[in-house]
């Protein structure tokens, strides 16, 4: 039997608490720390390194810390320490399950967010990572017709091979028929030139919905002075995201920050994905289900 703290008040944290229990764990879930010897912390993936700071000269050798995305200056000294930090996404799969439902959770908050159905709408989804590809396969399947913005000739290969049509943002031959895909390679600069502005205000303009994955700015006044006023913009990236989101307010564009979606609408499923993982290295005994 185990001693685990469990930190952050989310839903998905509360259904991991629930799922250790049920295994004969011995389970401390609240939002600070509490003083109890445990074997294994674990941290809320989308603000571990806000909770990390708060409890860092507590941790002590032997301990194991699951959370996601560490900061690489305490992890060089907390490992020579002999703390052991688990990071769930770079855990074979869980990347891609997590993809699955941070797609999913995007595709509530856009039908939330819009005033029309999905299908048939002009998309756009920024980056062609393992959340950019699930999200603009899931897009596509409702009816969608979008448009992939990615910078890697790699990426733009993949693409390739599962048969999305491909298109030159240069070109800007970017029409197609609706419910096809089309990938776009491109600049991922922050649109602030007035020369990219003119170049792809046409391009920028068309969309009723965009996505972005990408963690850094991507979306700048420039770009953001082309978008259409009732566009969607949803934001997938880890805070601070891609958008400039004091523009967006200037111009009264509707932009979301939405991090952490499998947290907010698969919380369950979330959870059992972080279960998976840590059972994997705690060898934990099965006592039930939740």
């Amino acid at each position: 039997m185990g001693r685990f703290l469990i930190l952050g008040k989310e839903e998905r944290q509360k259904y991991l608490f629930q799922m250790l229990c049920a295994r004969g764990q011995t389970v401390t879930y609240c939002d600070s720390w509490l003083d109890g010897g445990y074997d294994a912390i674990m941290l809320p993936p989308a603000k571990t390194a806000v909770y990390l700071s708060r409890i860092t000269d507590k941790l002590q050798a032997g301990v194991y810390v699951f959370g996601c995305n560490f900061p690489p200056e305490i992890l060089d000294e907390k490992r020579r320490q002999g703390i052991f930090f688990i990071d769930y996404l770079k855990e074979d799969g869980a990347a891609y399950t997590n993809a699955a439902a941070t797609a999913e959770g995007a595709l509530a908050e856009a039908v939330l967010s819009g005033k029309e159905m999905l299908c048939g709408q002009k998309m756009l989804v920024m980056g062609y990572g393992r959340c950019g590809q699930v999200l603009a396969q899931r897009l596509w399947a409702m009816g969608g017709d979008v448009t992939v913005y990615e910078k890697s000739q790699e990426k733009l290969a993949v693409a390739k091979a599962m048969g999305l049509k491909a298109v030159e943002a240069e070109e800007e031959t970017l029409s197609c028929e609706p419910g096809s895909m089309t990938v776009v390679n491109c600049s991922l600069g922050n649109g602030n030139m007035e020369s990219e502005n003119r170049l792809d205000a046409r391009f920028w303009g068309q969309f009723g919905y965009i996505f972005n994955t990408i963690p850094q700015t991507v979306l700048g006044p420039a770009r953001l002075s082309s978008v259409r006023h009732d566009a969607v913009l949803i934001d997938l990236a880890s805070a601070p995201g891609g958008f400039d989101y004091a523009c967006c307010a200037q111009n009264g564009l509707n932009a979301k920050l939405c991090s952490g979606l499998p947290a907010k609408y698969a919380p369950k499923s979330a959870a059992k994905l972080l279960l998976d993982i840590i059972e994997s290295y705690l060898n934990l005994s099965e006592r039930g289900g939740v």
